[in-house]
């Protein structure tokens, strides 16, 4: 299983997951919800890496463009799962971690890494990430 690069982002949002679930609405109107389980699924963790170099780093241990596309092909896009780089939270209280570091939610790419120019040598990277349970 690869492992995220090990970068901190310039911003994060996080989405806590919940549970799975149906809710079976009646003719009348009324309304029966079905849990498929206890534990959550579906985190969200959209991460955003400003002014990086693309092929060498600008700031010590900054990393580049080309690491994130290259984890992007080692995990065969939206395919495999992988862990979480430590650096990826850095800044996040230790609390609001602990929901994101859950050991039974494994991290896959949503979409593929989106790379915005800024100027020669240097871009922006959108990351967006989802947490899932790997049966």
């Amino acid at each position: 299983m690869a492992r995220f690069p090990n970068m901190t982002p310039s911003s994060r949002t996080m989405t806590m997951g919940d549970l799975p679930s149906k809710v079976y609405r009646a003719m009348s109107g009324a309304t029966v919800r079905r849990a498929f389980g206890n534990k959550k699924t579906q985190y969200v963790l959209k991460l955003q890496f400003k002014n990086i170099g693309d092929d060498n780093p600008l700031r010590t241990g900054a990393g580049t463009v080309a690491e994130l596309l290259s984890h992007y092909d080692t995990a065969n896009g939206t395919f495999d799962n992988f862990v979480l780089g430590v650096k990826v939270f850095s800044g996040v209280g230790s609390n609001a971690q602990g929901y994101f570091k859950n050991a039974d939610v494994k991290w896959r790419y949503a979409k593929p890494p989106e790379v915005q120019s800024v100027k020669t040598g240097v871009s922006n990277v959108s990351v967006e990430l989802i947490g899932e349970i790997d049966a």
